[in-house]
């Protein structure tokens, strides 16, 4: 029995049984990355993004989903 460990901060570990081969072992343990969203958290903390930046990043997508909105409006009632 192997047991592959994904690191750092994220705790990961994928067991390899007796007669598994190791390409299965590491296909489950990318699913498991994949599912949970390892990377994503990953990429996220590895540069700081000062409070000011990320309110004004949402604040910019909120005008964003709401300018897409009103344009989606303005196509429904224009078809009327």
């Amino acid at each position: 029995m192997v047991i592959i460990r994904f690191g750092g901060d994220f705790k990961m570990a994928v067991v390899v049984h007796k007669d598994e081969p190791i390409d299965r072992a590491l296909s489950r343990l990318h699913r498991e990355v994949v599912r949970e969203n390892v990377l994503e958290k990953f990429k996220e903390k590895r540069y700081r993004i000062k409070p000011s930046a990320e309110r004004s990043a949402i604040r910019r997508e909120k005008k964003k989903q709401k300018r897409k909105h009103r344009q989606a409006q303005r196509k429904i009632k224009n078809k009327r």
